[in-house]
């Protein structure tokens, strides 16, 4: 089984749980830049039926890692009130939730070893990754490949 499939297999694994009944859950999916958040976030939303958000649309233009919280917050807000259960990806995960004044109730890190791995040129993500320790405090750390 590919390394991919068996990371998706995992997540599917670890959230039918979480998911189960449709509470309002905030799943956040992190990750450096071209980890395969979104790819990994589209299918758990298709896979569970779910509602995805994804933060880099909510990113001001030319404007780095800043984004439209408000707007962000409302769409988040909107889904988990019904209640209904709520994928949200993006890089810096953690603290993009925090500047809103909500948390994730299960968080996965995506690792990608391919071609897109690497150290990260952006310091923000830096910055982050030793305040928030993503690969070591997330519920699942997943390894995905392109």
């Amino acid at each position: 089984m590919p390394l991919s499939s068996y990371s998706y297999n995992l997540a599917t694994a670890a959230l039918t749980p979480i998911l189960a009944g449709f509470p309002g859950k905030i799943v956040a999916i992190d990750g450096r830049p071209g980890s395969g958040k979104t790819t990994l976030g589209r299918y758990l939303a298709w896979h569970f039926n779910v509602s995805l958000l994804e933060t880099d649309l909510f990113l001001k233009d030319g404007q780095g890692f800043s984004y439209h919280l408000d707007h962000l917050e409302r769409m988040i807000a909107q889904r988990t009130e019904r209640p209904l259960p709520v994928i949200v990806d993006g890089v810096a995960i953690r603290w993009l939730l925090d500047s809103i004044g909500l948390s994730a109730d299960f968080t996965i890190y995506c690792v990608n070893s391919g071609p897109t791995s690497g150290n990260s040129p952006f310091d923000h993500v830096v910055v982050y990754e030793t305040k928030y320790r993503p690969d070591e405090t997330s519920n699942l750390v997943v390894e995905l490949s392109h």
